[in-house]
């Protein structure tokens, strides 16, 4: 019988992606059909970025860490423009 060792790093990917699905999903709650919004997930899949176009992006974005990303650090806003605004959310 052959060992794999458990690789905690696997458990919290398959948390943010779960966490990213229910965002998806329930989008519309938060965005209108005038504004966009994308995902970008970091190389090692710890953590994401979530950038919202939208002159209410900042609002928006930051009730998500009370609602979808509940449990995540979410970071700084960071202005891309004065329309464009994004946070990262993830493990540290």
């Amino acid at each position: 019988m052959s060992y794999m060792p458990y690789d905690h790093k696997d458990g919290q990917r398959g948390v943010i992606k779960r966490a990213v699905q229910e965002f998806i999903r329930r989008s519309r709650e938060f965005l209108d059909q005038t504004e966009r919004y994308a995902v970008v997930f970091e190389e090692e899949g710890l953590g994401i970025y979530i950038d919202i176009r939208s002159i209410r992006a900042r609002q928006v974005l930051e009730s998500l860490p009370k609602s979808v990303f509940r449990g995540f650090q979410p970071h700084a806003l960071q202005y891309a423009d004065d329309r464009v605004v994004w946070m990262r959310f993830g493990y540290l």
